[in-house]
């Protein structure tokens, strides 16, 4: 069994194309479906596989998928 990779906020942001802090918090709030933090401490991480997921659904849903 594999272990995820957890991201820091920054590596999210970089794999949504810059996407600013404040903006990965509401989308945590608003969207179904955005990866859920997890959170070590005072750290919030974001697991590599569920943001990766996140991604292909949102690229697959926009046509915007390599196939």
């Amino acid at each position: 069994m594999e272990t995820d990779r957890l991201l820091t906020l920054r590596d999210v942001s970089r794999l949504l194309g810059g996407t600013s802090r404040a903006s990965i918090y509401r989308l945590i709030k608003a969207r179904p479906g955005f990866p859920q933090p997890v959170k070590l401490g005072a750290s919030t991480r974001f697991r590599e596989s569920d943001v990766q997921g996140f991604i292909a659904g949102r690229n697959a849903s926009t046509g915007g998928a390599a196939k």
